[in-house]
């Protein structure tokens, strides 16, 4: 493709070009992909050749410095990489904006006889133009350059061009970067799948073998054959002789297998190590040339030597397990890897196997012994964290709910999954929470939170303040733990919804015939992180029948899929149950999770039926001295005039926020608010007094002759009913009055 005229923007064919960059890459090969973005950057800029200069990470995410070159053979430039803090090329690679230059001999900038040009040997540039590429979060990726042998080749549209290339270019690289790492994982996990194939394979063929004899025939021809070992070697330990006693492989020299027939303890080789420390040994090529008895014998075919020692339960030795590969470096040392890892599962096997053909009956009795223990842990440990769940959950006048608790597929340790439902009055509060872990101590701190949280709301706190008080409770318990929790309480009669979370995914929404969707609260830290911790309360309003979905995070994350998967897959089971029960609904969610749970998942679902009545309210903040009496009886008078209260009422409220806030004024000596509220109905008149301090008021008696001493005695007999309740660090009096 030629030289781009200016004016032009870039044609179809141009731009299909561009996009098939950042699309998927072909087999996931950065360096194609590299390459692929430097021919096209060169193709529409017009360049006669081009560089991409690239800085970032490979496949398994370590650093990566590469660069591709398009145009011209490798030979026509330097074989190192530029200098990139020369003046010429430190712009572009510190991210700044594009470099172009109409003829580099004649700039003043980057002449060639002036300091910071190109490096020695280049290939002749007149033209020149650099842009850098950049990802969207402002990571400098590299830089792709471009040149020509003739001045004046890039103008405005070779600009655009390069731009446009660089900004796909980061995608490109990026997907391709992901693409090879999501593969390589896979590979990775098809390794696994291999290597648990065979560990499965050996178990399943000593669980076949019924002697020892069998057991050294059969499990040396097994690994070498599924291993691609060039030989492997079981030696049993001769306690009485002092001697590890085997037969080596066939594929040695005859003269080898005559000496490694017979190994005593304190002869210095691989085996004999391995029996003495109870480690594994890892011998590289030539390392065998450290053991002097070893070192005359013929390991020509032997790169890798790995000894492994054979143990019974109780680590005392059985044997050793010798087995040898052609090629280099195959197990890391000290067995940290895969493979070194599935070799001393194979031992572990096989010492069981050893163990148990010496000694079948008495192993026998052991295992079923072991086998009663652990069906009767886990039968207790999931007693107990059933026993922590509530049995049974309360009756609402307004709302249906339902529970589902499901144990993860593996493993048998319980987990620290709760829920809980309060219910006060009209008001009922909904409780999920998760504790960190999966073990007995986890199960137990889960119910020491879900009774401080019932204890903290059942005294009248907030969703927030019940979060902040518990979470200070969990940090004293210097227990390690952390754990997540969402509140949310509910006014049955009003819809109104206060919602307060710790780390814990947000309640979903599903109100009518709308979407579902995510309530918008404001998160807070998990509980046990930071003593002082505090927590945003969110209020919201259910004005019709809505579904509320509170569920732990084992709901939706998966060791194979994002968690945006599994709570997609919630959603979708909610909307398309829409029409169902609450409790058919709760089954329909859970069915529709596409993994198997790798961890413990716990929903509560709520079918609220919708409001009965609307409630007006007045807020107003007042002063702390005694000029607040005045101001909350002008304001009650306003606003019970406004909402049509009168005559012997009227008399009654004033006669009660007088008392009210005088006793807050009086008794803190701080500012105060009175809160008027009135449901739609009109039939209760509330009045609430809030302050921060958190000691109740108490009536008391008082002389016939005493100056005060009445005002809760007036309120007692002119309220239909009164009483206290806490406010975060404070508290709220109120008065019901019926009109």
């Amino acid at each position: 493709m030629g030289a781009m005229s200016e004016g032009e923007g870039l044609r179809p064919a141009e731009l299909l070009q561009l996009a098939a960059l950042s699309g998927e890459p072909s087999g996931g090969d950065l360096a194609t992909v590299l390459q692929s973005v430097t021919d096209v950057g060169t193709r529409l800029t017009g360049a006669q050749y081009g560089a991409f200069f690239y800085s970032g990470e490979d496949e398994q995410g370590q650093r990566l410095d590469v660069y591709a070159l398009s145009g011209e053979p490798p030979a026509s430039f330097p074989r190192e990489v530029p200098v990139r803090h020369t003046a010429l090329f430190a712009p572009t690679f510190a991210g700044q904006a594009e470099v172009r230059v109409d003829d580099l001999l004649t700039d003043p900038r980057y002449g060639s006889r002036g300091p910071g040009g190109l490096p020695p040997h280049h290939v002749p540039v007149r033209s020149y133009l650099a842009v850098p590429v950049v990802t969207p979060d402002e990571r400098v990726l590299g830089a792709l350059l471009f040149g020509h042998r003739e001045p004046g080749r890039f103008g405005e549209r070779a600009g655009l061009a390069a731009r446009a290339v660089a900004a796909h270019a980061a995608a490109a690289a990026e997907n391709a970067r992901l693409y090879g790492a999501m593969r390589r994982a896979r590979e990775e996990a098809e390794r696994s799948a291999e290597r648990l194939a065979l560990l499965q394979g050996i178990t399943s063929l000593l669980s076949t073998a019924s002697s020892t004899a069998e057991i050294a025939a059969r499990v040396p021809a097994a690994l070498t054959r599924t291993l691609g070992s060039v030989g492997c070697s079981l030696y049993l330990l001769d306690a009485a002789a002092g001697a590890l006693v085997g037969v080596p492989s066939p594929t040695l020299p005859a003269a080898s297998r005559a000496v490694l027939a017979h190994l005593p303890l304190d002869r210095p080789t691989p085996p004999t190590e391995a029996v003495r420390t109870r480690h594994g040994v890892v011998v590289p090529r030539g390392g065998l040339a450290a053991y002097p008895s070893l070192a005359a014998l013929d390991w020509s075919d032997t790169g890798t030597l790995v000894a492994l020692p054979v143990l019974d339960r109780l680590r005392a030795p059985l044997g050793a397990l010798v087995l040898r590969w052609r090629e280099d470096e195959v197990v890391a040392p000290g067995l940290g890897d895969a493979v070194g890892q599935l070799l001393l599962a194979v031992a572990e096997q096989l010492g069981q196997a050893l163990e148990r053909s010496r000694l079948f009956d008495a192993e026998h009795e052991a295992r079923a012994q072991l086998g009663a223990s652990v069906t009767a842990l886990t039968d207790l440990a999931r007693t107990l964290q059933s026993g922590l769940l509530p049995q049974r959950l309360p009756t609402l006048e307004r709302v249906a709910t339902a529970v589902r608790y499901q144990p993860a597929v593996a493993g048998a340790e319980v987990g620290g999954d709760w829920y809980d439902v309060i219910a006060h009055g009209d008001t009922a509060t909904f409780v999920i929470g998760d504790v960190q872990g999966h073990s007995t101590t986890a199960a137990g701190l889960m119910g020491q939170l879900r009774t401080a949280v019932r204890a903290y709301v059942t005294e009248g706190h907030d969703p927030a303040t019940a979060l902040a008080r518990t979470n200070a409770l969990l940090v004293q318990m210097d227990v390690e733990l952390f754990a997540t929790c969402c509140l949310l309480q509910l006014d049955q009669a009003t819809g109104e919804v206060v919602v307060a979370t710790a780390g814990h995914p947000a309640p979903l929404l599903l109100a009518g015939d709308g979407p579902v969707g995510e309530l918008d609260v404001v998160p807070g830290l998990p509980l046990g992180i930071d003593e002082d911790g505090t927590y945003a309360l969110t209020t919201a309003r259910l004005d019709g029948r809505s579904r509320v979905l509170l569920y732990t995070d084992g709901v939706v994350e998966s060791s194979t899929a994002d968690i945006e998967t599994g709570l997609a897959a919630v959603r979708g089971a909610a909307s398309e149950g829409r029409g169902l029960d609450a409790e058919a609904l709760a089954d329909r969610v859970l069915a529709g999770i596409p993994h198997r749970l790798a961890d413990d998942a716990a929903l509560l679902l709520l079918d609220y039926a919708g409001p009965l009545r609307r409630r007006a309210e007045v807020a107003v903040e007042l002063p702390a001295d005694l000029r607040a009496v005045s101001e909350a009886r002008r304001a009650t008078a306003g606003t019970l005039g406004q909402w049509g209260i009168d005559g012997d009422l009227l008399d009654s409220a004033l006669l009660v926020v007088s008392e009210l806030v005088t006793n807050a004024v009086l008794h803190t000596g701080e500012p105060c608010r009175l809160v008027l509220a009135r449901e739609q109905d009109g039939r209760v008149l509330r009045i609430e007094v809030h302050d921060d301090s958190t000691r109740h008021p108490s009536p008391r008696e008082a002389s016939d002759d005493a100056l005060g001493g009445r005002g809760l005695a007036i309120v007692e007999a002119l309220a239909q009913d009164w009483g206290v309740s806490p406010q975060g660090e404070g508290k709220a009096v109120w008065a019901d009055l019926r009109t």
